[in-house]
């Protein structure tokens, strides 16, 4: 015979799954690892002090991102500075040789940061459904619950965050081409 298990235990249970979720997303929309750190602390003891609260509506995920969201749009708000990954791009991979493979890497790497980077130029409104919808793939229901605000306005959000993704990265395309290129091959326009 078990024991029934206290509100504290499955509190521990439910976010033990979703840990790195909590903290990627957090790094995602803060930018870097320090405040990533803080509003994933606080958002956590934040959903700890209001588990009681948590009636089943929803998933747990999607009530935690709620809270997990506004505690960095909060912190956003309350940051005077641009939001910067200029400290991840310095931690990126750096190739030892000159093989192929490692080239293919440091390619990855910098469509990573290029993406992260296109990511951080968009308003905190428009970060946080890329990240719920892209990133953490909640569905548009699931990001309008967390973020409070009509399904309608997700998918706006969605659209124009990813009309202005596009713009931005358009300025890396050979980044994210398809084909296999070498460096110094032209593309036509029709590439293009």
């Amino acid at each position: 015979m078990s024991l029934p298990e206290s509100g504290a235990q499955r509190f521990m249970r439910l976010v033990s799954l979703l840990e790195k979720k909590v903290y990627f997303t957090c790094l995602r929309m803060m930018g870097n690892r320090e405040d990533a750190e803080d509003c994933a602390q606080e958002a956590l003891l934040k959903a700890y002090g209001a588990f009681s609260t948590f009636r089943g509506e929803a998933r747990f995920s999607t009530w935690l991102y709620t809270l997990v969201m506004r505690t960095c749009l909060d912190a956003l708000r309350r940051r005077k500075d641009d939001v910067s990954l200029d400290a991840l791009r310095e931690e990126g991979y750096e190739p030892v040789g000159e093989t192929a493979e490692a080239y293919l890497k440091l390619e990855q790497e910098e469509r990573r940061a290029a993406l992260i980077a296109a990511l951080n130029t968009l308003p905190a409104d428009f970060r946080a459904v890329m990240v719920l919808l892209d990133l953490q793939g909640l569905t548009c229901r699931e990001a309008a619950r967390v973020l409070d605000v009509p399904e309608g306005t997700v998918k706006s959000r969605a659209s124009r965050a990813r009309r202005a993704l596009y713009r931005e990265l358009s300025n890396n395309r050979e980044l994210f081409a398809d084909e296999e290129r070498h460096n110094d091959e032209r593309r036509s326009r029709n590439d293009l």
